[in-house]
C-alpha cells in the first residue's frame, strides 16, 4: 500500500459521505441563505467545515488507535445520540421556519440575521451528534483509516488531508450559493427559501428517528 493508493481510495470514498445530503449540508445552506453576500456565505460554510473538522479529526485518530472500543461505544450510544441530534435539528428547523415566516410578513430584512456567530458551533454539533456520521467512519470510511494507519503518521495525515479538503470545498460552495440569494429572490422568496430549508431539516430529523428506532428509512 502506497501513499498514492491511499489518496486515490480517499478521493473515491469520501464523496459518499461528504457530498451526501444531510443535516450538516442543509444547516450550511441555511447559514448561507442568511448571509448578505456569496463571500459571507462561503465564509459561513468554511466556519461550519472548521467545526466539522474540530470534531472529526480527533474522532478519526481515536478510531485508528481504539477501533474496537470506539465501535462498541458508538453502537451502544446510538439511540441516545440520535435523540439529542433530533432535538437539535428540530430546534434549528424551528428557528429557520420562524425567520422564514417573519420574512414573509416583512418583520425582518433580507440578510438582517448575522452569521458571524454560530457556524463553527453548528459544524461541531451537527457532526458530533449525528450517529450516522460516526458510523460512516466505522464502516464505509474504516478501510481508509486502516490503510492509512498501516503507513504511520504520514499515512494518516495524507489520508485526512485528501479527505477534509472536500468537506471545506463542498460546504464553502453550499454557503456561497445561499449567500445573497435573499437579495435575488426578494423578501417573500427569501422567506419561502428559509421555510423550504426548515422543511428539509425536519425531514432529515424524521429520517434519523425512523432509522434509529424503527429500522425504516425515508431517504
Amino acid at each position: 500500500m502506497s501513499l498514492a493508493t491511499v489518496v486515490i481510495e480517499t478521493l473515491m470514498i469520501t464523496p459518499s459521505g461528504a457530498l451526501s445530503p444531510g443535516p450538516l449540508t442543509t444547516a450550511t445552506a441555511v447559514l448561507g441563505a442568511r448571509a448578505k453576500t456569496p463571500a459571507s456565505g462561503a465564509a459561513a460554510g468554511l466556519g461550519v467545515a472548521l467545526g466539522h473538522m474540530a470534531f472529526e479529526l480527533p474522532y478519526v485518530l481515536a478510531i485508528a488507535a481504539l477501533y474496537g472500543a470506539i465501535s462498541d461505544v458508538v453502537k451502544s450510544l446510538t439511540p441516545y445520540l440520535a435523540a439529542v441530534s433530533i432535538a437539535f435539528i428540530a430546534f434549528f428547523a424551528y428557528l429557520t421556519a420562524r425567520d422564514g415566516l417573519a420574512a414573509l410578513k416583512g418583520a425582518i430584512r433580507v440578510g438582517q440575521i448575522s452569521v458571524t456567530r454560530g457556524p463553527v458551533a453548528t459544524g461541531v454539533i451537527f457532526t458530533g451528534l449525528n450517529p450516522y456520521f460516526l458510523l460512516w467512519w466505522l464502516t464505509v470510511g474504516l478501510p481508509l483509516v486502516q490503510d492509512a494507519y498501516a503507513l504511520g503518521a504520514v499515512g494518516l495525515a495524507t489520508m485526512y488531508s485528501a479527505h477534509v479538503w472536500i468537506d471545506y470545498a463542498w460546504l464553502a460552495v453550499v454557503g456561497a450559493l445561499g449567500g445573497g440569494a435573499g437579495k435575488v429572490l426578494g423578501a417573500r422568496g427569501y422567506g419561502y427559501l428559509l421555510l423550504a430549508l426548515a422543511a428539509m431539516l425536519a425531514v432529515f430529523g424524521l429520517n434519523i428517528a425512523l432509522k434509529t428506532y424503527l429500522g425504516v428509512s425515508l431517504l
